[in-house]
């Protein structure tokens, strides 16, 4: 009698394990490049599959060795949503993996393996049907799949669509990794779909203005072939050569209007440091569209940090190099009408926190007070200074990534960032603590610090346990905790 509950072959976890941590298959995972950010593309291949397949979820999922990404999604309920990504505690998909074959399931709920699965508890999974999405060369990156939060019986008709939609899902990937390896943008993002017809929703796409064309990017610009510099959410920047000259040259992957705020900036302070050379550090300004692309020089050294994690290990000598490049930086003074556009509006943001929920009621009050007991000086912040934004060079000196955020802030918010990256370490904090208080700033300080909690609580999305989220919530808690008990001793005194 045929198994009631999946097709063959059957499910083999240790065998699965092993698969799913194979190092070749790792590497083509990465290949993909969408390790870090979902991807219109294949938030449309998504909507496809529940379209055709009628559930009420459907992602295109790649498997990590300890989690599953979703660069596509379509219908996850909110908090999973904006995370895209499980442990694989949470994973049917790893058992496509494993099994290089299509899964299918009736009701996870009186499956002989699956039955355990917290997707059945946290994601509502019961009926699941997956198939491979592979590379070009076979290895198997994950599975597009459908799911139902009722029993339910999938038609051959339903699972041929899933196997079509599939193909398309790994021939998108497979561009993309071929884009990764050779480090030049891909190709215009096609909305793709088994019948080659745009899909026509109308709204922020990528590929409908061209995000990925090369047109118009200057002659003499040559991309050396290694892996991306850096990778985030909205941007990827790639090394390069630029009549010979080492540059760094930075695209914006999403078109939001946050992403293009970011990158204006970035461009315009770029451009502000090539006018008027800054004391610190920096990328100088080579080209740029003033839209999508910004090529800079490229100073060779390793960033502080692997990734734009806020909270990270430093030493106490990093720390006061750091205390020190950020005074320096703060000494700069743009020139022309940059000191307005770029002063930071503190009344607006603290009701936009707010208003989010970020800051209570209480926090909103006496933080707008104590801004109002602030002098209103302002220097010129770089505005994230974490670690990933922080470069090692071999001269000893430290050089200053990404100023997609700076601007003429209260004294202090360059401090009150540190701060919180270094919350677990009591030796960095007492050196901070010095710091703020040699310099007599903690009123402005204090708003800074309060304002930089809420914006990591605004990006703080808990998923998945990992030691790295942990870390973040911790300092979250710890510099709210310092922040308030500044706060109160100040505007009750």
């Amino acid at each position: 009698m045929t198994d009631p509950w999946f097709l063959p072959p059957p499910i083999d976890p240790v065998r699965s394990a092993a698969t799913v941590r194979n190092h070749d298959r790792l590497q083509a995972v990465a290949a993909t490049g969408l390790r870090d950010a979902p991807h219109r593309r294949f938030d449309t291949i998504a909507e496809q599959v529940r379209a055709k397949l009628r559930t009420p979820v459907a992602l295109v999922v790649l498997v990590e060795a300890h989690r599953q990404i979703f660069p596509g999604a379509a219908g996850l309920p909110e908090l999973w949503q904006h995370s895209r990504q499980t442990a694989l505690t949470h994973s049917f998909c790893q058992y496509v993996v494993g099994t290089d074959d299509r899964l299918v399931v009736r009701d996870a709920r009186r499956h002989p393996l699956l039955h355990t699965n917290d997707a059945i508890r946290d994601l509502g999974v019961v009926a699941y049907a997956g198939t491979p999405l592979t590379s070009r060369d076979g290895q198997v990156l994950g599975a597009l799949c459908a799911i139902d939060n009722q029993p339910r019986d999938w038609s051959s008709e339903e699972l041929a669509d899933l196997d079509a939609l599939a193909t398309d899902c790994s021939a998108a990937l497979h561009a993309l990794s071929h884009a990764t390896a050779t480090h030049r943008p891909p190709p215009p993002d096609e909305r793709c779909g088994s019948d080659g017809r745009d899909s026509g929703t109308g709204q922020d796409d990528p590929a409908r203005d061209g995000l990925w064309s090369t047109a118009g990017l200057p002659s003499g610009l040559v991309f050396d072939g290694r892996p991306p510099l850096r990778t985030t959410a909205t941007f990827l920047v790639s090394a390069a050569r630029l009549h010979g000259e080492p540059v760094a040259v930075g695209f914006r992957l999403v078109d939001t209007d946050a992403a293009r705020r970011s990158l204006h900036r970035h461009i315009d302070v770029a451009r502000a440091f090539d006018r008027h050379r800054p004391p610190v550090v920096v990328g100088m300004y080579r080209w740029s569209d003033d839209d999508r692309v910004l090529i800079l020089t490229r100073a060779i050294g390793d960033p502080l940090r692997d990734g734009p994690d806020t909270v990270s290990d430093l030493d106490i000598e990093q720390v006061r190099r750091i205390i020190h490049t950020a005074a320096l930086l703060s000494t700069w003074l743009p020139p022309g009408d940059a000191l307005q556009r770029w002063h930071v509006d503190y009344e607006r943001s603290i009701a936009a926190h707010h208003h989010a929920g970020h800051l209570t009621d209480d926090d909103a009050r006496r933080t707008l007070a104590l801004l109002r007991r602030c002098d209103d000086v302002r220097t010129f912040t770089h505005g994230n200074l974490v670690p990933h934004n922080i470069q090692q060079l071999p001269s000893g000196r430290l050089g200053l990534l990404d100023f997609g955020a700076a601007g003429m802030y209260l004294t202090g918010l360059d401090l009150a960032t540190l701060y919180l990256t270094t919350a677990h370490d009591p030796d960095a904090r007492r050196e901070l603590r010095n710091r703020v208080t040699d310099a007599d700033i903690l009123d402005p300080f204090t708003v800074n610090l309060m304002l930089a909690t809420a914006r990591m609580a605004a990006h703080h999305h808990p998923t998945a346990p990992s030691p790295v989220l942990a870390r973040r919530r911790n300092a979250l808690i710890h510099g709210r905790r310092t922040a308030r008990q500044l706060l109160h001793a100040l505007t009750d005194a």
